[in-house]
């Protein structure tokens, strides 16, 4: 039977960047000054453990001071930090700066090996074992200068910019004067990216004809209506919640605006068309990753940071084929039992389809099976402006600054090609329980300001994606037909990151795609769109994917080895509470967590003290 697979719809959350710290992925430029903390092994416990938080301290600040966006969405109250008054910039794209930053790297491992590891908490334990992590990453990027691309479908710096412009928080006079001096470095902030697409093609690893295309069509989208371009037309609303502005300073400031989206932004858009067009045919390759060469040892770095699993790419794929086989096997069994299964997941309709409708009745509907979130959280559901629909994805959410966690933005594209009616776990997964819960659950809990800089984008999709499949049970439909969703929706993900390896790693062109997946209803031009997504985006998908069997790997873990005693909430308290980590520190810690877990469990069996010793020492807990 031809399976209908219902189309996936992917979000992004976005990462805050500028292109500087693209290039490194986890950090900016790090300058941690050696003099600052004394760095002597022999030190106390106590003395061990305040200069580490100093150090992450250190880290953290660095990281969100590299760039003016990056800062803004980070921290609400910078003064704490000593950040009220940095240069405005958007980093640096300068490649060789980059040689400089592979030294900084070094210069930072050895600072943390500095550290008496047994010296330190447990949650200091934890941090050190993420900082490595990060560090090792950054320095193993060095040796593919020039491979990753900033300007790619969905997550490119085109497609990004004017969202995190239009949503640049205006706390102060000041955050809006510095806005409007980062709109009159737009030019200079592109000038810097056709350098490095300049760089990329005298290496032989300009991106190929087609994307060049798709990245000049979206660019000019967003400057087709150039007096009412969105980041004019917004911004007399943005200054409205500001405190003592005047009526003077407010209309100066909409004119300052208007002049730099007309005399600044809208130019450097132009000149990045042209600069592409002009690099037009210069790309060696119109294939995936593999067809570069050191290409499948670049996807392999790729597949890694993005997803954080410690999996080789071959062992991604035989998860994702087992998976695939698992949920097909699953549905027909389903469909055997009864036919008309088919025939509702088919025809779903959803009893929910307003976006607020949907949130708040994910949010009373998932409190059996999550922990509670405070009650300050607020959020807004916006709308992609029509010049960018074509740009981005059906959903997003919009990371809100760390001491502002409480207020947050879901994003909707209301393009004609995404039916919202039916995105009701598409909201899952940005909103409840997806990636607005998942960000304010865990900075509820307080967290070093560390943990803000550490991006694995497996751990972050993979509870995004693993959200929209348990929003299944949530949606009003009978049992059969929410898991026959659910079990779809995850082998068209499977289907998705195939195709990813395929195309990047297995050197599949278009021909073969297009075969492998007519077997699941898709023609020619279908193939040809999810052909040229994934040579723009190698490894997207897989973060998607692999970050959702990671998690879903370790829920059975849990339940398997807990039994009786496992509980969807508890796990999911879990796995929220631990925070973007690589899978096999998540790992590690679910080990710990289960062996707490049995312990206290087991220890109210025996009503002596001595006897719960001696018999949890032989169950080896």
């Amino acid at each position: 039977m031809k399976n209908k697979l219902t189309k996936i719809l992917i979000a992004v959350l976005f990462g805050l960047f500028a292109f500087g710290a693209i290039k490194g992925n986890y950090f900016s430029v790090i300058s941690v000054l050696q003099e600052n903390v004394n760095y002597d092994n022999s030190r106390s416990v106590k003395k061990m453990q305040e200069d580490f938080d100093a150090f992450l301290n250190q880290l953290f600040i660095d990281n969100v001071s590299n760039d003016t966006l990056t800062l803004n969405y980070t921290l609400k109250n910078k003064k704490i930090y000593g950040l009220d008054n940095i240069e405005v910039s958007f980093g640096s794209a300068d490649e060789n700066e980059q040689h400089s930053t592979y030294s900084v790297y070094e210069n930072t491992k050895a600072t943390l090996r500095s550290f008496n590891y047994d010296k330190l908490t447990k949650s200091q334990q934890f941090m050190y074992d993420l900082a490595e992590y990060m560090i090792d990453i950054n320095l193993e990027s060095s040796d593919y200068q020039g491979y990753d691309e900033c300007l790619s479908e969905t997550s490119g710096v085109q497609a990004q910019l004017p969202v995190l412009l239009v949503e640049y928080n205006f706390y102060s006079i000041k955050d809006v004067e510095d806005y409007i001096k980062l709109l009159n470095l737009v030019p200079d902030y592109f000038k810097d990216i056709m350098e490095y697409e300049k760089y990329k093609a005298g290496k032989g690893l300009f991106m190929s004809d087609s994307n060049v295309e798709l990245v000049v069509k979206q660019c000019s989208a967003f400057i087709k209506n150039t007096e009412n371009n969105y980041l004019i037309t917004t911004f007399e609303n943005r200054l409205a919640a500001l405190q003592g502005l005047s009526t003077e300073k407010k209309n100066k400031f909409i004119a300052q605006n208007k002049s730099a989206v007309i005399n600044k932004v809208i130019p450097a858009y132009r000149t990045l068309i042209d600069g592409l067009n002009a690099l037009k045919g210069t790309g060696k390759n119109n294939g995936g990753l593999c067809g570069f060469k050191n290409g499948k040892k670049y996807y392999e770095y790729l597949a890694k940071v993005k997803t954080g699993s410690n999996r080789s790419v071959s062992e991604m794929e035989i998860l994702t084929d087992k998976k695939l086989k698992d949920a097909h096997k699953n549905i027909s069994e389903i469909i055997a039992k009864n036919s008309k299964v088919y025939e509702n997941a088919i025809n779903v309709k959803y009893k929910y389809t307003k976006p607020k409708e949907v949130i708040e009745h994910l949010k009373k509907a998932m409190k059996e099976d999550f922990p509670a979130l405070p009650d300050d959280i607020n959020y807004q559901v916006k709308y992609v402006d029509s010049s960018l629909e074509e740009s981005l994805s059906p959903a997003f959410y919009l990371t809100p600054a760390i001491d502002n966690y409480n207020n947050n933005v879901v994003y909707l594209n209301g393009n004609k090609k995404y039916d919202l009616s039916k995105a009701f776990t598409t909201i899952a997964h940005e909103s409840y329980p997806g990636h607005l819960y998942q960000n304010c659950y865990f900075y509820s809990k307080s967290p070093a300001p560390f943990r803000s800089i550490v991006n694995v984008g497996g751990y972050v999709e993979g509870w995004g994606t693993y959200a929209e499949l348990y929003s299944y049970k949530y949606a009003g439909f009978d049992k059969e037909t929410a898991e026959i969703l659910s079990e779809n929706t995850a082998a068209t993900l499977c289907i998705y990151a195939k195709a990813d390896i395929g195309i990047n790693y297995n050197g599949w062109d278009l021909s073969k795609l297009t075969k492998y997946l007519s077997a699941y209803g898709f023609n020619l031009e279908q193939s040809k769109t999810v052909y040229d997504s994934i040579v723009s985006e190698p490894a997207n998908y897989l973060k998607y994917t692999i970050g959702y069997l990671e998690i879903e790997q370790m829920y059975q873990k849990a339940e398997k080895k807990l039994g009786k005693k496992f509980t969807p909430k508890k796990f999911h308290e879990f796995i929220l509470a631990m925070g973007e980590a690589p899978f096999k520190l998540l790992n590690e810690q679910l080990d710990k967590w289960i062996r707490q877990r049995l312990r206290m469990c087991i220890w109210k069996q025996w009503k002596k003290v001595k006897t719960r010793y001696k018999n949890l020492k032989k169950l080896g807990l």
